[in-house]
């Protein structure tokens, strides 16, 4: 009998909880996918992703999907982590989109970009080129990368990205 999911299961270690070292790793990871799909990180690119996670980690009860397996997923080296899509690394995880959500829905959360930490019940409650994700309750940059983030409606994301309402987070269109 099957569980109706056939991907296999993430690599790594398949703890429950979330472990900030596992932020290193998964920069780490980042980077390596982004310079195999010949795409290159500004300068300390892989530092911020590192920092965005684990700022994003605080809130990561917000995110939908598996961001505990995520996190486990990518903590290990694995070629079947990440697919090139034109020249750009996205995060495969074996198959198990719900943990690379999870994953990227971190670092999300601890993009100043896309969680400004500045709370919001409209979009006239930020500023100028800002928008308020009701998910959050935090204003967002429209113009942002922020696949991942908690949403509740495709105006919760950024432009080129709409709401998965299955998974509750902002997926590219």
């Amino acid at each position: 009998m099957t569980s109706g999911d056939d991907a296999p299961p993430p690599d790594g270690n398949t703890s429950s909880t979330l472990d900030p070292m596992d932020c290193t790793a998964f920069a780490q990871s980042f980077a390596s996918a982004a310079q195999t799909c010949g795409t290159s990180l500004p300068a300390g690119g892989q530092a911020a992703f590192e920092g965005w996670c684990k700022k994003g980690i605080a809130a990561a009860a917000m995110c939908g999907g598996n961001p505990a397996g995520g996190l486990d997923c990518f903590s290990s080296p694995d070629p079947q982590d990440w697919v090139c899509q034109l020249g750009q690394p996205y995060p495969a995880c074996n198959g198990d989109i719900a943990a690379a959500l999870g994953a990227l829905c971190v670092v999300a959360l601890g993009n100043p970009a896309c969680a400004t930490g500045v709370k919001c019940n409209y979009d006239v409650d930020c500023s100028s080129g800002l928008s308020c994700n009701s998910a959050t309750g935090q204003c967002m940059s429209k113009s942002a990368y922020c696949v991942g983030l908690p949403c509740n409606y495709d105006v919760d994301c950024p432009s080129g990205e709409t709401c998965n309402s299955a998974e509750g987070a902002c997926i590219a269109k």
